[in-house]
């Protein structure tokens, strides 16, 4: 099974060294179409999160993955090699379950990361650069996560990465009602934090930047703050995250330090790369919270029996992708057997459309139709062996059928 990724995640790697690994949505997409470009024959998809950098490859003949990605990224691999993880073949497949199911997250079972998953999937899409194999790879990660969060309890406290920051406010301010807190950034996880904080009673406003403010709906309970004041309005708040996908950051010393009044404030960095200049730490009363520090103490790994449903849940998911992957051998053969009979068929009806159909543009029209019908009933059939042959099976049998079908055709051909 020629499937590769490498990866560097916060079980290998602290947050400064993951960060230059990271990838914005633009970058990502550039760095896709690159791939796409230059290695035409070659999958690729790849994951960035705030907890890890994965690249995924799959083909006959391809770069080393951890090779590619610091290529993609100017970075030396000599220096970095020691913070990747490789996977290949059914370990790697074991490992997208898993981590699409949330079970390699730093939050344990958090359920975004299956967002994330799918949205790596889709940018590989629109880039072009994903093959069939990591197409069919994703999918049924995908399903697998899906049938993880439902067969199994491991995600009902919905844990999260915005559910894990409330968690950290609540822990520092036990009464949240009328809790002044600012969040910057209104994506997925900043309007999901704001949500959550507005829903315990927190006084919340969300930063949107000016030229975004007619396209864009505050979550319910939520004031509208223009990004551009932040520093201004910022004395007025108690608690700051920032959760955005920007290259630069949206809380830097010089910014704050000139409306900075030593008042006890908690800030919370989100993002990877991070959004906040880690020397705010050294302002009076400033206390920065990022993602490595962010891990809740409740978030247990599943109980045996869990443990169990979820091992029988990746097992039938990589027996699935596995036959798919061995049966897309055969398919040269099933597109000569096609052709073959379809061929065939053709010619055996040839005197019936001779007879039938009167000029030659119409009889041409109904030989493509013929051999079109021909070639799809031909190949569900042989396509269904899939389903109802063992796999150990496939290799004689398709090699009995070449040679069955091209004998056919080379005697009817003398006859």
């Amino acid at each position: 099974m020629n499937v590769f990724m490498a990866g560097i995640d916060h079980q290998r790697a602290g947050l400064k060294e993951r960060e230059p690994f990271a990838f914005t949505a633009n970058s990502l997409r550039q760095s896709l179409e690159r791939v796409a470009e230059t290695y035409p024959h070659l999958g690729c998809v790849i994951i960035s999160t705030c907890n890890r950098t994965e690249i995924w490859i799959s083909g006959a003949e391809n770069p080393a993955p951890e090779q590619l990605l610091c290529d993609l990224k100017g970075l030396s691999l000599e220096e970095n090699r020691d913070l990747f993880l490789c996977r290949r073949g059914e370990a790697a497949a074991a490992h997208l379950f898993l981590l699409t199911g949330g079970l390699e997250s730093q939050i344990m079972g958090e359920n975004q990361i299956l967002a994330q998953v799918k949205e790596a999937w889709e940018t590989a899409r629109h880039a072009k650069s994903i093959d069939p194999a990591l197409d069919r790879l994703f999918r049924t990660a995908v399903t697998c996560a899906k049938r993880i969060k439902t067969e199994t309890g491991i995600t009902r406290a919905n844990p999260s990465t915005a559910a894990a920051a409330v968690s950290c406010i609540a822990a520092r301010y036990p009464m949240l009602a009328g809790l002044r807190c600012m969040v910057i950034g209104n994506g997925v996880i900043g309007r999901l934090t704001a949500e959550l904080l507005a829903r315990r009673g927190c006084a919340v406003a969300i930063t949107l930047r000016q030229h975004k403010q007619n396209l864009s709906v505050a979550p319910q309970g939520c004031a509208v703050l223009d990004y551009d004041d932040r520093y201004a309005a910022l004395p007025g708040y108690d608690v700051v995250i920032s959760a955005t996908t920007s290259p630069h950051y949206t809380v830097t010393l010089t910014g704050l330090a000139a409306t900075w009044d030593g008042r006890e404030r908690l800030f919370i960095d989100l993002a990877v790369p991070r959004d906040m200049d880690s020397e705010l730490q050294t302002l009076p009363g400033l206390t920065l919270v990022d993602m490595d520090h962010l891990v809740r103490a409740d978030s247990a790994g599943p109980d045996d029996e869990e443990q169990k449903k979820i091992e029988a849940i990746v097992n039938e998911g990589i027996a699935e992708f596995s036959a798919w992957y061995g049966f897309r051998n055969h398919i040269d053969s099933i597109d000569d057997i096609r052709e073959a009979a379809s061929a065939e068929i053709v010619t055996r009806l040839e005197r019936t459309i001779q007879g039938l159909v009167p000029d030659e543009e119409s009889r041409e029209k109904l030989r493509g139709a013929i051999s079109h019908a021909s070639e799809m009933v031909v190949g569900k059939m042989l396509f269904g062996l899939r389903e109802t042959m063992e796999s150990s099976a496939w290799e004689p049998c398709f090699g009995a059928l070449r040679e069955a079908a091209a004998f056919k055709t080379q005697e009817y051909c003398r006859g």
